[in-house]
């Protein structure tokens, strides 16, 4: 698919979700596809698990301190097909608006790292889980499989990636998301305390400054895309939330201002936002921008040697139990299909709420 709309406005979010709070995360969400409709916008790219916030206190806590507040996290974890998820791309329809989303995904009992891209139409136009949870993650998330690995989707505005944390540093996978000709990237961060907490032996990779100010600059280079970085920011409140009794709380400032937006060369396109900003960060996107960065060193074709090199990805999703039909052949369900994101907007129950209610009111009148 060739673009249709080149020059446009995007935005990243800046700011608090509604920690352990499914239904305050929903009206959050919502709130800022609202405000990015409202003010032009063509794409707004939300935190990696955005809803119901990430798990801040798992870094904080030991085992018996985190099972009250895990518990809690699964209960407002979102199920894909949802009607809270359905509120969420009902947003995106009614404000025109491209939406990739980071929430903790309830699938049958266990809980995923998922990011999906919403149309304008309200439509899911990709799925995709965080492949491997990063240390202390894996007690909480499982790992995605083949066929929630695809990064990239052809859009009328680019053709738009999407990846979770420190995926934006894995590169085997940027060099599947520059194969597919990326464009714009959405690099979507937890929460990152900056490098004045650092103490040895943790790695300078594990603060802010690294991930905000190496890896996504980085990133851009390498795929001479518009890399758009969200960051979650927490108040005093939402620490205070997340900290069990007699724990010592933490400064919240020193987990804000990380949201960054880079260009298709590396370079800073926003002034970093201060500790104390919550709200949106906006860019004029023009997708001309990447032709000469893409000229210089396109990794996904002129400037790779595929005789060489080449990696090799499995897209086939792994199933605990494989069913045949009655010739033998082995039955594959989508992973997409089964928690429900491929069914169409307009099929969805609010949907067909809300055009009954409209013609409810059009009767009246």
């Amino acid at each position: 698919m060739v673009a249709t709309i080149k020059k446009y406005k995007a935005a990243a979010v800046n700011a608090e979700p509604g920690w352990l709070d499914l239904e305050l995360s929903i009206q959050k969400t919502i709130h800022w596809i609202n405000e990015a409709g409202q003010n032009g916008c063509k794409l707004i790219a939300f935190p990696e698990l955005w809803v119901p916030g990430y798990p801040y206190w798992m870094w904080r806590v030991n085992y018996q301190e985190s099972l009250p507040l895990l518990k809690k996290y699964r209960e407002n974890s979102l199920p894909s097909d949802s009607p809270e998820m359905h509120r969420i791309r009902a947003a995106a329809k009614e404000n025109q608006i491209f939406v990739s989303l980071g929430y903790s995904e309830v699938d049958l009992n266990s809980l995923y790292t998922t990011q999906v891209l919403i149309s304008p139409t309200g439509d899911i136009l990709n799925h995709r889980r965080k492949i491997r949870a990063t240390h202390v993650e894996r007690l909480v998330f499982g790992d995605g499989t083949g066929d929630t690995t695809e990064s990239v989707v052809d859009t009328e505005i680019g053709r738009i990636g999407q990846l979770n944390c420190w995926e934006n540093m894995n590169p085997f996978l940027k060099s599947y998301a520059v194969s597919k000709g990326e464009q714009v990237h959405i690099a979507g961060w937890p929460l990152y305390p900056h490098a004045t907490t650092l103490k040895y032996p943790d790695p300078y990779t594990n603060i802010s400054d690294a991930n905000a100010d190496i890896v996504t600059p980085a990133y851009a280079i390498e795929t001479g895309s518009f890399t758009l970085a969200p960051f979650q920011m927490i108040s005093k409140e939402g620490v205070d939330l997340q900290t069990p009794p007699g724990k010592e709380r933490e400064d919240h400032r020193i987990y804000n201002g990380n949201t960054r937006i880079y260009g298709p060369d590396g370079q800073l396109l926003i002034t970093k936002p201060s500790d104390d900003f919550e709200g949106l960060v906006y860019v004029d996107i023009d997708l001309d921008e990447t032709h000469l960065s893409k000229a210089l060193n396109d990794f996904g074709g002129h400037y790779m040697r595929p005789d060489l090199l080449r990696l090799v990805v499995d897209t086939d999703r792994k199933s605990l139990i494989n069913k045949v039909d009655g010739s033998g052949k082995f039955i594959v369900e989508k992973t997409v299909d089964r928690v429900g994101l491929s069914t169409p907007f307009k099929d969805l129950p609010i949907a067909r709420k809300a055009e009954a209610d409209s013609t409810s009111t059009q009767d009246k009148e």
